[in-house]
């Protein structure tokens, strides 16, 4: 019975990690689009290297921008859907909240 209990848990974090690499494709066509694909690549290694997931931020916001023409506000709208991948921590403790995990403050 507990089990059953968290498999709507399981099934957002299914959804959850859907829509974290969504954002990541997003990010690559709007990090080539903005800039280039060089620079994509340069916030790739950065973002692994200071665990810090600047380059989904900045892609989704160059993705709004240059391919859908959307203005700033919208654009930053579709960039905070971002904030959840921000940090490895971040993710975790939202990950550990939907499948049942214990609890620590940030």
């Amino acid at each position: 019975m507990s089990s059953f209990r968290k498999f709507p848990g399981y099934v957002l974090a299914i959804a959850l990690c859907g829509v974290g690499f969504l954002l990541m494709g997003l990010a690559w066509t709007g990090w080539t689009l903005g800039l280039s694909w060089q620079w994509g690549l340069v916030a790739i290694v950065l973002s692994m290297v200071a665990r810090f997931n600047g380059f989904v931020l900045v892609g989704t916001f160059f993705f709004a921008q240059e391919y859908l023409h959307w203005p700033m506000l919208q654009c930053l709208a579709l960039t905070a859907v971002g904030l959840l991948f921000l940090t490895p921590r971040v993710f975790g403790e939202v990950m550990g909240a939907l499948t049942g995990k214990d609890i620590r403050p940030l």
